[in-house]
């Protein structure tokens, strides 16, 4: 061993002292115990050597150690001692003592103090039952919880528990700042990782009513980004695997940003997981809002629990009897449709009228709470005689402008393209070069059958550049947001695209397209202002209302994953003057008979520049405008009735019961061919004449 390698004294006895100091608490006190003893031994060694005999008094080993002691404990007891080197000693021992409480008090101290840290980092466990734990910190959480606070306002013991590797006390003050007020419910915040078995124990994930898995964030420009960010779901939900309870005894959501593992995922969950695959769900929900005016605020209405919202409730008192008459035996609730248990749970949207109900068949109710309806409802709804709706409007080819460009675009082109008639056109300002993108259609967007792309040069947030293409031919603009910057960055250039929109668009009068933007943080809508009914969709605000409602109840995943996809039955706003006489006053459950009659279910109603109005009182009567629109669930936008319900509406007026009529027949969608996009101009279609 060199020179250099040599390990001093002075080394050894600081390394011994620094292992002293990390060992646990309880060793500390132990090792200052032996310390202690050890000093009262040399101590009392000494005295006995030093100290004169009496023969009088006995003074062995025992007494020598009392002695010592009294003085290690307490300096004053050395007073009355006598003798230069019986002082000496006695002296020793009161330094010795002074030492010893000096690191008693030091120990004690930092005891204490780990024990304040650990309650301030949030390491102690939780005791509470039936919560709702939330895996990751974002701000999602905020939503959510303002969501659970709605749903649980009725519950005394409610509590939500939020687990993530963020500070404490950090996200306790960002909570009680942004939320103020909680109610009845009870949040409870831990630090620790959504992916250590140990830490989801400590905050009961095996006790808790359901469990959200948030997509962790990430930055922005990793190309990576969605694949790191599920891959920490799935490493939570083999952690999870491992807690007792966590998969059985309740559910699990999990948000994911690529669809596309959900398969996995849920193989992991072995039934006891709901996947939310956000930018599939967002994809959707962006094309059926671009497309009609006031869907966003619908949707909003239908995801929070603010006023109505979907429940499931048995009335084994309905088997045997069609579907038709449960609409107007509910009262106070909009019956949507019905959850088929056996043999397989399948939750079946707008069913036909005919329709037979099962003793265990579940009702999807529309209802401002789960104790709010009931079958005690005799309504005897009427349609004015000779009504049969206003003539139909024949739909046209659509013309819609994109800016911006986003990780979803390619996904909403195909869900474009499912909704539009023949010749259709997606104007494109992605503010990309035009070889670069022309690539990425050649790479992510293929077979479109019905939607011509055409690429615009220019950068959207440029005003000269979007003068050259306002146009009020465009029957929406829609601005997306740039995932490749920052979350604040994007908004801010979305903020910009609206506003320069928003002038142009000005000059167009009554005719004007109507504008869609994707903002990311739910604070930056509040710095557009609605002045002319532009909707607004907002990522993380949406994921995070449809998160909350499938942690309070995991079937509403197949319901609003139904209401969202281009087959089957989605929310429409179709004219008022196809279910009621225009300017006449009809009760709202007649209006639901004429819907019924149609083929469709109606929800609710929204007046041209206010809100939408979700489950009205039934007995309301209701004149409607040119403007006004009836929200229904429908198979698509057509404004002619279905199956046999497309028999004249004035053979059911005066009917207490809409007919019964065949099933809907589901619509089909071709085989997409695949042909090769053309090459990127400006202004010219980016796909061939083929690929329509």
């Amino acid at each position: 061993m060199t020179s250099h390698d040599q390990v001093s004294t002075g080394d050894k006895i600081r390394y011994q002292i620094d292992r002293f100091m990390s060992w646990s608490p309880m060793a500390r006190f132990i090792g200052l115990f032996g310390i202690s003893f050890l000093l009262i031994l040399l101590c009392a060694g000494l005295a006995v050597a030093v100290r004169p005999r009496e023969p009088e008094k006995s003074f062995d080993f025992l007494e020598a150690m009392w002695w010592a002691m009294t003085r290690v404990a307490d300096a004053g007891t050395m007073g009355d001692d006598e003798g230069t080197l019986v002082r000496l000693v006695a002296t020793l021992s009161t330094l010795s003592g002074v030492m010893v409480v000096a690191l008693l008090i030091g120990l004690v101290s930092s005891t204490i103090g780990d024990k304040i840290d650990d309650l301030r980092k949030g390491k102690s466990p939780v005791i509470d039952r039936g919560h709702t734990l939330i895996l990751g910190y974002s701000e999602k959480v905020f939503t959510i919880l303002r969501e659970l606070r709605e749903a649980n306002h009725n519950q005394k013991h409610a509590s939500a528990v939020i687990l993530s590797e963020a500070e404490k006390e950090e996200v306790e003050n960002e909570v009680r700042e942004r939320m103020g007020d909680m109610l009845t419910i009870r949040v409870v915040v831990r630090q620790g990782s959504p992916f250590s078995p140990h830490d989801l124990k400590k905050v009961g994930a095996g006790r808790a009513k359901s469990i959200i898995v948030l997509a962790s964030d990430a930055d922005p420009t990793d190309d990576h980004v969605p694949g790191q960010a599920d891959m920490g779901a799935i490493k939570a939900v083999l952690a999870l695997r491992r807690i007792k309870g966590a998969l059985t005894q309740n559910h699990v959501v999990v948000e994911l940003l690529d669809g596309k593992r959900r398969a996995v995922v849920e193989r992991l969950g072995a039934g006891g997981i709901e996947v939310v695959a956000m930018k599939e769900t967002l994809s959707r929900m962006i094309v059926q809002t671009a497309r009609q005016n006031g869907l966003a605020q619908v949707y909003r209405d239908l995801l929070t629990y603010e006023g109505s919202e979907f429940y499931f409730k048995s009335f084994p008192e309905l088997a045997g009897q069609p579907f038709g008459v449960t609409q107007f035996r509910m009262k106070d609730a909009v019956v949507a449709g019905v959850r088929r248990v056996e043999p397989e749970p399948q939750c079946i949207l707008n069913p036909p009228e005919d329709f037979l109900l099962q003793a265990s068949d579940q009702l999807l109710v529309l209802a401002e709470d789960d104790d709010t309806f009931s079958l005690t409802a005799s309504h005897q709804p009427s349609i004015p005689p000779g009504f049969e709706g206003s003539p139909p409007r024949p739909r046209t080819p659509e013309k819609v402008l994109v800016c911006g460009m986003g990780d979803k675009i390619s996904d909403m082109l195909r869900e474009f393209d499912n909704y539009v008639l023949a010749g259709s056109e997606a104007w494109l300002m992605p503010g990309w070069p035009k070889e670069e993108f022309a690539e990425f259609i050649r790479a992510e967007v293929q077979g479109l059958k019905n939607l011509k792309l055409k690429y615009v040069e220019g950068d959207p947030t440029m005003p000269d550049a979007l003068k050259k293409v306002a146009s009020p031919d465009f029957s929406v603009a829609l601005i997306m947001a740039d995932d490749r910057v920052s979350e604040d960055e994007a908004d801010a250039r979305t903020v910009i695209t609206v506003l320069l929109l928003r002038e142009l668009f000005q000059a167009f009068g009554p005719h004007k397209p109507r504008i869609i933007s994707e903002i990311l943080d739910p604070r930056t809508k509040d710095l557009l202002e609605q002045d002319y009914g532009a909707d607004f969709v907002v990522s993380s605000e949406i994921t995070s209302m449809l998160l909350a409602q499938v942690s309070e109840r995991r079937e509403l995943n197949a319901v609003f994953a139904d209401l969202f996809d281009s087959d089957g039955n989605e929310v429409y706003l179709k004219r008022a003057a196809c279910y009621a006489p225009i300017g006449q006053h009809l009760s709202w459950i007649s209006v639901q008979k004429v819907a019924r009659t149609r083929g469709e279910v109606a929800i609710g109603y929204i007046r041209a520049g206010q809100p939408p109005l979700i489950n009205p009182k039934q007995d309301e009567m209701l004149a409607f405008s040119e403007e006004d629109r009836v929200i229904v669930i429908s198979e698509d936008d057509s404004e002619e009735p279905k199956g046999a319900a497309a028999e004249p509406v004035k053979a059911a007026a005066g009917q207490g019961v809409a007919p019964a009529r065949a099933a809907p027949s589901q619509p089909t969608r071709a085989p997409q061919p695949s042909a090769p996009p053309g090459e990127a101009k400006t202004g010219k279609a980016l796909s061939s004449t083929g690929r329509r």
